[in-house]
């Protein structure tokens, strides 16, 4: 077996697992949509404002520590 089938199944196995935790396997196919846009969004934010912010904050906090 590939490793392409392989990178596949297992993207299909977290997937189902991240819709039976968090109960969107139970909604309609527009609001899964709905649902996993909001929720990539949120992720990408998330990843912007750390490395934005993350590294200034790191800078002050080791100017305070260590003057």
């Amino acid at each position: 077996m590939s490793n392409l089938v392989k990178l596949q199944k297992y993207l299909s196995l977290k997937y189902y697992q991240y819709e039976v935790t968090t109960a969107i396997y139970i909604l309609e196919p527009w609001e899964k949509c709905c649902i996993n846009t909001l929720v990539a969004t949120g992720l990408c934010l998330s990843l912007y404002t750390s490395f934005i912010y993350i590294p200034e904050y790191t800078k002050s906090f080791f100017r305070l520590v260590f003057p």
